[in-house]
């Protein structure tokens, strides 16, 4: 099963879902609700990334996301689900190493080669040199991740930031 397209669903469909999916009934999803919902799009996460989309979407107020979050992150979704599908035609279910590349520069990400081919690489723990999806939406939640946390720290516009080493922490933390 795959996500419903943004254009082909309605509001209250969307809604239905959500009510679906918050098996607590407390108007939140939390993180286990989440990758349940998302297991069964065949879209399987690890809780730890579930969380990190959880983070950036509700901007880390809360370990839960509510249904205006959630819609937005099933946009997300849809849009990094079709931008996988549209860089990896000729793949079935996998993105070649060039190809994530060029995705990722479509989604308007501009790496060098050793910050993309870094990247690349931890999100591609079986060195098979091919993204899943799941390994693609997780390193593309990554960079957003780290652009916002480095804009953060980058007040000036200048594009290079100074830290120390307990900022430093704080922005790693920020970006897993």
């Amino acid at each position: 099963m795959q996500l419903i397209d943004p254009s082909e669903i309605t509001e209250k469909q969307l809604l239905q879902w959500y009510e679906n999916i918050d098996l607590n009934k407390d108007g939140e999803l939390d993180a286990v609700e989440l990758q349940t919902a998302l297991a069964t799009c065949n879209l399987h996460f690890s809780l730890a990334v579930v969380a990190h989309m959880i983070r950036i979407q509700n901007h880390g107020r809360a370990s839960s996301i509510s249904c205006a979050e959630f819609c937005r992150l099933h946009g997300f979704l849809t849009d990094m689900q079709q931008s996988f599908q549209f860089f990896g035609q000729a793949h079935a279910g996998q993105l070649q190493q060039t190809e994530a590349m060029e995705a990722l520069q479509h989604a308007g990400f501009q790496l060098d080669d050793m910050a993309f081919t870094t990247s690349f690489k931890t999100f591609n723990p079986d060195c098979t040199n091919w993204l899943s999806i799941a390994e693609y939406i997780a390193l593309t939640l990554f960079l957003q991740s780290a652009s916002a946390t480095f804009e953060a720290f980058d007040q000036q516009k200048k594009g290079v930031v100074t830290l120390n080493f307990n900022q430093w922490i704080y922005a790693t933390a920020n970006v897993v």
